[in-house]
C-alpha cells in the first residue's frame, strides 16, 4: 500500500508538471494570437472578499448562473455529479445526504463534514444543505478543511451559495414542468424594487412525482420513493445609507417522501455451506429490488429559516453582522426489521398474517406467495402459522411481524457573526477577523415496537394498551453552545508571491438528557424478555434503576491554515497550503452501549452476547475530529483564455474520523457514530475547462484517491482497508453547444458524464490479509446454539460481494431560449443505469441493507420571463 502511495503521488506531480510546462508552451503562442481575449471572469467569494477564481489559492469549483441553467440544477446531487473527487448518497429519507469531499464522508447523526453557506449565512440545519435550488447565481465547492475561515465542521471542505440579488426594476418568471413517473413543478419569481432604498424578491416553488418504485405488496407506485416539496423564499435588501445595507431572508418548507427503502442482502457463506441456497452468500450488485412492505415510510418535514446580515462600509475596512435562526421538525415511520428475529413470532396479528402471506409451497401448506418473498428460503423463508421460530422472514416485509420504527430528529438554533474586513482589495496587507457563536438545541427519538393491526400514533412512546406499544425507545435532547474567533493576514511578499495565514479557535460545550420513561417494555416483543422477566425499553435502565443520567462534555480546537501564492506568469498561479479542520465529538443516544453490550459483547452473564463476542468497543459518547491537509496546486489560463486547466495534489490525514454504523438485531435498527482512529487520504484532481469554437464548450474532471485505515480499535480487522464511502475514482465529461437558430431564438445543448468508482460503505471490506484470516461473528452465531432452523455456528460475514460496483450516468438538455420564454426538453440518467445509491453493511446482522438509485427519468419544463 505504501508502494501504491508513492507512486500515485510521484503520478500526479507529474501530470501537474507537464501540464504546466504544455501551458508554458501555449502562452507563447496565446501571445501572438490576435483575437480578442475572453474578458468573462468568474468571481470567487471563498475567501470571504471578492477575488479571481483562477486567482485565489484554494481548490475550488465555481458554477456559473449559465452552468445552473443549461445543466438543469434543482438539487445539490445534480451538481456533485460535475466535480471529481466529490460525490454523495441520497438515502433513507429527504435531506438524509452523506456527501463524500476528497475521501471524508458526512455523518448521520452527527455533525456534517463541511460548511454550507448561503448568502453569506452559515447555515446549521442539517437538512438545509438538501433543498431545492432556486433562483440561484452561483454554487462554489471549496476541497480540503476550511476551518480557519468557517469554522467548525469544514473537516473536508465549504459549499457555498449565492442567491440571486433584488432587482432594480420589476421582473419575474414562472415555470412549468413534467416529467415520467407523474412528476410535476411549478415555480415562480417576482422581485422589484418596494421604494426608493428597498428591494424585494420573492420565489415559491412546489414539486411532486410519484417516484420510480412500487410497493408490489400494495400495488401503489408512488408510496416507495416519492415526493411533494413545496418552499417559499423571500428576500429584502434595505439600502439604509451610502453606508449601511440590511439583508433579510426568510423561508418556509414543507416536505413528504418515502422512507427507509431498503432490501436486505445476507454474506454468510456458513449457511451456503450448510446446504442452503446461494442467495444467503450473495453480491449486493446482483440483488433483484423488491418493495413489499405493509407499512410504507412516510417522512415529514417542516422547516423555517430566518437570517439578518448587516453590512457596513467604514473608513478603512467593512462590518458584517450576521444573525440566523433556523427551525426543523421532522419525523418518521416505516416497517421495521423484528421478523428476522423473531421478536413479535407469537401475536395475533403476526399470525394471522403468516396465514396468507407466506412463500410455503403449497405441497406443505403454503401460500406460495414468492412475488412477496422470492423463492422459498432463497433466502427468505416465511410459514404458515403453527411451524414458529424457523423461518427467515426479512426485514421491511408484508408482515406485522416485523413491527414498525418511528423517529423524531428535530433542531432549533440561533447564530451569529461580527466579521471585520479590510476594504482595499489592492493593498499588500488585507485582513479579516471576527467571532462566531451559536446556541443548537437538537431532539432525536429513534422507537421500535408492535405492529398490531390497529394503526400507529406517531409519537416517541406508545404505551401497552395504545395501538403500536414501544418496545424500545431512545430519545435525548442534545444541546450545543459553540463560540469562536477567527482572523487571517493576506500579504503581497512581492508582485509575484502572496503569503496568507489564518487561525480559528473554537470551543463547543455539549450536553445530553435523556427523555425516556423508566417503564418495561410491552410484552408482545419475545426478544424483551430475559430470564423470564420483561426488561426496561431501554437498556440503560438495567445499569440505572433510578433514571438515566444526563452528560456533558466540551471540546476545543485551534484550525491554523497557511498558504503560499505564487504568480508564475499572468496566467500561471501556484499554490501550497497547510491547514487544519475540526468537528466536534459528541453524544450517541443513551442506551447504545448498552443494548450492544448485550446483544454482541460477551459478559459472562448468559446474554446472547456471550455467544456472539464480537468485542464492539462502542460508547455512548465520541471524540472530536481532526483533519490535517497538506496540498500543492495550479491554476492556468492558456489559448488567449480559451483554455483553464487547475490542478491539486494532497495528502490527509484524519484523527479519530467519526464513522456512521447500523447495528441490526433483535433490538431492531441501531443508529451509532464511531470513530476511526487514525485514517491516511492521498489524492490528485484535474478540472479542465474549454471553448473549443465559439459555439462549442467542452469540460471534464479527474479525481485519483489513494486511502488507508491506519488504526481501528473498535474494528481492528479493517485496518489496511480504504477508506468508507470513497471512491478511488471519478471522472466527469461535458459538452455544451450554443447555437443560433433565428435571430430571436438561441438553442444550448449540454451533455453530462459521471463515472464512479468502487465503492465500500464500511471500514470492514472482506479483502483485507488481516480480515480474510478471521472470523466476524454475527448474532447467528448465538441462534445457532438454539437450534430450530439455525444450523450450529459459527456463522461469520463475509463482505467481499457488499461495494458497490462502479457505475456511470449520462444527462442530456436540450433549450431554446427567447427573450421572455425558454423552452428545455431533459433527460437525467438518459441510459437507464441501474446501481445502488447505498450499501449499509451491517456486520453482526451477516448482510447488508441495500438501497437502489433513480432509474431514467426525462420530461419538458416552459418559462415565461416578464
Amino acid at each position: 500500500m505504501i508502494t501504491l502511495r508513492k507512486s500515485v503521488l510521484a503520478t500526479s506531480i507529474l501530470v501537474a508538471l507537464s501540464a504546466s510546462s504544455l501551458i508554458g508552451i501555449n502562452q507563447a503562442v496565446a501571445q501572438e494570437a490576435t483575437e480578442q481575449a475572453d474578458d468573462f471572469e468568474v468571481i470567487s467569494i471563498s475567501r470571504k472578499r471578492p477575488e479571481s477564481l483562477q486567482e485565489v489559492p484554494i481548490a475550488v469549483t465555481a458554477i456559473s448562473e449559465k452552468m445552473i441553467e443549461s445543466a438543469g440544477i434543482e438539487r445539490p446531487g445534480d451538481f456533485i455529479g460535475l466535480i471529481p473527487n466529490v460525490t454523495m448518497v441520497d438515502a433513507a429519507n429527504v435531506g438524509d445526504t452523506q456527501v463524500t469531499i476528497r475521501g471524508i464522508v458526512s455523518t448521520r447523526d452527527a455533525e456534517g463534514t463541511f460548511a454550507y453557506v448561503v448568502d453569506g449565512v452559515l447555515m446549521t440545519n442539517p437538512n438545509s444543505f438538501n433543498e431545492e435550488l432556486l433562483d440561484v447565481s452561483q454554487i462554489e465547492v471549496l476541497k480540503g478543511p476550511q476551518g480557519a475561515l468557517y469554522g467548525r465542521n469544514a473537516v473536508s471542505g465549504a459549499i457555498i451559495v449565492t442567491t440571486k440579488m433584488p432587482a432594480d426594476e420589476l421582473e419575474g418568471r414562472v415555470t412549468l414542468g413534467v416529467g415520467n413517473n407523474n412528476s410535476q413543478r411549478i415555480n415562480g419569481v417576482i422581485s422589484g424594487p418596494l421604494s426608493e432604498n428597498v428591494r424585494g424578491r420573492l420565489t415559491a416553488s412546489y414539486k411532486t412525482t410519484d417516484g420510480f418504485y412500487e410497493n408490489v405488496f400494495t400495488g401503489e407506485d408512488d408510496s416507495v420513493d416519492y415526493l411533494d416539496d413545496t418552499n417559499i423564499r423571500g428576500r429584502l435588501i434595505w439600502d439604509v445609507s451610502d453606508d449601511l445595507t440590511l439583508d433579510f431572508r426568510a423561508s418556509m418548507g414543507k416536505v413528504e417522501g418515502g422512507a427507509i427503502n431498503y432490501n436486505a442482502v445476507f454474506a454468510l457463506p456458513s449457511f451456503v455451506a450448510n446446504g442452503f441456497d446461494p442467495a444467503f452468500n450473495k453480491d449486493v450488485n446482483e440483488v433483484d429490488i423488491n418493495f413489499a412492505f405493509n407499512v410504507p415510510g412516510i417522512n415529514k418535514q417542516d422547516t423555517t429559516e430566518l437570517s439578518l446580515k448587516a453590512d457596513w462600509d467604514l473608513d478603512g475596512m467593512d462590518v458584517t453582522a450576521v444573525l440566523a435562526y433556523n427551525d426543523l421538525e421532522e419525523d418518521l415511520i416505516s416497517d421495521g426489521t423484528s421478523a428476522t428475529f423473531y421478536g413479535y413470532e407469537l401475536t395475533p396479528q403476526c399470525q394471522t398474517d403468516r396465514a396468507s402471506l407466506n412463500n410455503a409451497p403449497g405441497a406443505l401448506g403454503g401460500a406460495d406467495r414468492t412475488d412477496l418473498f422470492g423463492n422459498f428460503f432463497a433466502p427468505f423463508g416465511v410459514f404458515p402459522p403453527g411451524v414458529e421460530f424457523t423461518g427467515v422472514y426479512g426485514p421491511f416485509t408484508p408482515l406485522s411481524c416485523d413491527g414498525y420504527q418511528y423517529q423524531e430528529r428535530s433542531q432549533s438554533d440561533i447564530s451569529g457573526e461580527l466579521r471585520f474586513t479590510s476594504d482595499d482589495n489592492d493593498a499588500d496587507l488585507r485582513w479579516i477577523g471576527g467571532v462566531y457563536f451559536a446556541e443548537i438545541e437538537r431532539d432525536v427519538v429513534v422507537a421500535y415496537g408492535a405492529d398490531t393491526g390497529q394503526g400507529f400514533l406517531s409519537q416517541a412512546y406508545v404505551p401497552p394498551t395504545g395501538p403500536n406499544p414501544t418496545d424500545l425507545l431512545f430519545s435525548d435532547t442534545f444541546d450545543t453552545s459553540v463560540m469562536s474567533a477567527f482572523g487571517q493576514l493576506e500579504y503581497d511578499l512581492s508582485e509575484q508571491w502572496e503569503l496568507a495565514v489564518a487561525l480559528r479557535y473554537d470551543y463547543e460545550d455539549r450536553e445530553v438528557n435523556n427523555n425516556v420513561p423508566n417503564v418495561t417494555a410491552s410484552g408482545l416483543n419475545v426478544n424483551t424478555y430475559v430470564n423470564g422477566v420483561l426488561g426496561p425499553i431501554n437498556p440503560a435502565f438495567n445499569a440505572n434503576p433510578n433514571g438515566i443520567p444526563n452528560r456533558s462534555r466540551s471540546f476545543s480546537q485551534w484550525q491554523p491554515k497557511v498558504t503560499l501564492g505564487y504568480a508564475a506568469s499572468e496566467n500561471i498561479n501556484w499554490y501550497a497550503s497547510y491547514g487544519v479542520g475540526f468537528r466536534s465529538g459528541g453524544f450517541n443516544s443513551i442506551g447504545t452501549e448498552a443494548t450492544l453490550d448485550f446483544w454482541f459483547n460477551a459478559n459472562g452473564n448468559g446474554t446472547p452476547g456471550d455467544a456472539v463476542n464480537a468485542q464492539l468497543i462502542v460508547k455512548d459518547e465520541y471524540d472530536k475530529e481532526v483533519t490535517t491537509n497538506i496540498e500543492l496546486g495550479f491554476k492556468s489560463k492558456m489559448m488567449n483564455n480559451k483554455v483553464k486547466l487547475n490542478a491539486a495534489v494532497f495528502s490527509t490525514t484524519v484523527d479519530d474520523n467519526q464513522f456512521f454504523e447500523f447495528f441490526a438485531g433483535p433490538f431492531g435498527l441501531l443508529r451509532a457514530v464511531t470513530t476511526i482512529e487514525e485514517l491516511a487520504i492521498q489524492g490528485f484532481e484535474l478540472d479542465i475547462n474549454a471553448q473549443v469554437t465559439e459555439d462549442i464548450t467542452v469540460f471534464g474532471g479527474m479525481g485519483l484517491l489513494d486511502s488507508e485505515i491506519k488504526e481501528n480499535r473498535n474494528r481492528p480487522l479493517s485496518v489496511g482497508n480504504k477508506a468508507p464511502q470513497a471512491a478511488d475514482e471519478t471522472f466527469t465529461f461535458g459538452v455544451s453547444w450554443d447555437y443560433t437558430l433565428t435571430a430571436d431564438v438561441f438553442m444550448t445543448t449540454r451533455l453530462d458524464w459521471q463515472y464512479v468508482g468502487e465503492t465500500f460503505f464500511h471500514s470492514l471490506q472482506g479483502t483485507g490479509p488481516e480480515e480474510t484470516a478471521q472470523s466476524l461473528p454475527t448474532i447467528w452465531d448465538f441462534f445457532g446454539t438454539l437450534g430450530g432452523g439455525v444450523p450450529p455456528g459459527p456463522h461469520p460475514v463475509n463482505f467481499e460481494n457488499a461495494s458497490r460496483d462502479a457505475y456511470s450516468t449520462v444527462n442530456l438538455r436540450v433549450s431554446f431560449d427567447a427573450d421572455d420564454w425558454n423552452l428545455a426538453i431533459w433527460a437525467k440518467n438518459l441510459t437507464d443505469e441501474k446501481y445502488l445509491q447505498e450499501v449499509i453493511p451491517t456486520p453482526e446482522f451477516g448482510g447488508s441493507f441495500i438501497q437502489p438509485s433513480a432509474r431514467d427519468s426525462y420530461g419538458i419544463d416552459f418559462t415565461y420571463r416578464f
